[in-house]
């Protein structure tokens, strides 16, 4: 069990419909636009803005949309392991009783925190002993939630939260534009889309390892809490 496959298809996708059209196509299609003589009259048209900008402008539209939805696959294939991690769980080690109503019984202020505290204090998996920072995934989870939830009918663009800018003032999803005080914009570009897409995979690989032995792991983990005591 592993989100690979989605991985490698979000991988790929983003890498053709996020990375050349931000690298080459809009600058090729910019390149172009100016190519085109300006044949307008100052008399009879506006020309107040540059020839196709209306055009660049729905290029860059097209790609922070892309971007958006790439960030929520890669969100979408970490939460549906999970949710998998803990079916099979249930079913291999069934002295950990219902676990997905242990889930849902988790005081957390969202669903990453209570998956975060269920793999914890029911199964002694301690994510933050894992091979990622914890903070990339919860600031994933944030930024994932501002480009469903917190979006402007009136733009494309999408901004922080207050709560996601109070715990992510800075990351890997806010646009320079934050640091110039012009509030927390999300930026979902190849690299952030690379680096989140390592970051799940590398979480669920180590996640993986664990299920896979488990019962060796409970007894490492037994042994190494006595000899803490002792």
């Amino acid at each position: 069990m592993s989100p690979s496959r989605q991985i490698n298809c979000l991988t790929a996708a983003s890498s053709h419909a996020v990375s050349e059209p931000v690298n080459g196509r809009v600058a090729e299609a910019f390149r172009l636009f100016n190519s085109f003589p300006d044949n307008r009259s100052a008399e009879d048209d506006d020309v107040s803005e540059p020839l196709f900008l209306e055009q660049y402008q729905q290029a860059g539209e097209s790609i922070e949309v892309i971007g958006h939805w790439c960030l929520c696959m890669v969100y979408g294939s970490c939460k549906a392991y999970l949710e998998e991690y803990i079916r099979e769980m249930e079913r291999d080690y069934r002295g950990h009783g219902d676990l997905r109503q242990k889930l849902a019984g988790k005081k957390a202020k969202n669903w990453f925190e209570r998956c975060r505290l269920l793999f914890l204090e029911e199964l002694g998996i301690d994510w933050r002993k894992g091979p990622v920072d914890l903070a990339q995934l919860e600031h994933l989870n944030l930024t994932r939630d501002d480009v469903t939830h917190n979006v402007d009918v009136m733009s494309i663009l999408v901004f922080q939260t207050d709560r996601h800018k109070e715990q992510h003032p800075k990351g890997l999803f806010i646009d320079d534009w934050a640091c110039l005080g012009l509030g927390g914009r999300i930026k979902v570009g190849r690299e952030e889309l690379t680096a989140a897409l390592r970051t799940v995979d590398g979480f669920c690989a180590w996640l993986e390892g664990i299920r896979l032995h488990y019962p060796s792991y409970i007894k490492s983990l037994a042994e190494s809490q006595s000899s803490e005591v002792s």
